[in-house]
């Protein structure tokens, strides 16, 4: 049996037009970053595919045979691993912001800072149990705890 001409059109045009619709999804892009457990920190920079992030935690692993390293996922403004030792707060003096550590043991944590401008500069700070640390607020700047890990022994 022959379709008419009008459907099989109608169904090519809704095909073609159903490709061309963005998916609500891909509004929030998710990365990945190769982070070293052992005291190196990142390992990559935060790429757009797992396999990126893999290469450079498996490179590390080569060349750091004892070190541990995961992939850490962020998708949006929110790395789905939440840090749960860090608060971060208005510091004492003025144009401060403190950081502190709420567990009761040493704590890695990898920060960020952003800037106006979008640059980002990342780093590890260690932060005894129940201690806290200082940092500058500068205008249009964020910073966030990107990770943590307990001290090495």
């Amino acid at each position: 049996m022959k379709k008419p001409a009008g459907a099989t059109l109608l169904m090519f045009a809704i095909i073609a037009f159903g490709l061309q619709m963005p998916a609500a999804s891909q509004t929030v892009s998710t990365r990945f970053m190769a982070f070293c457990d052992d005291g190196d920190g990142a390992l990559s920079d935060w790429v757009d595919t797992r396999n990126e992030a893999y290469l450079a935690g498996r490179d590390h692993e080569v060349t750091a045979k004892q070190h541990h390293w995961e992939i850490l996922v962020q998708q949006g403004e929110t790395v789905s691993r939440e840090p749960s030792c860090a608060l971060i707060s208005d510091g004492s003096k003025p144009d401060t912001l403190k950081v502190e550590n709420t567990c009761g043991r040493c704590v890695k944590f990898y920060l960020s800072k952003t800037s106006e401008d979008g640059s980002v500069k990342s780093r590890e700070f260690t932060i005894e149990s129940k201690k806290s640390r200082h940092f500058r607020k500068q205008p249009g700047s964020k910073i966030t705890v990107d990770s943590e890990r307990d001290c090495p022994e």
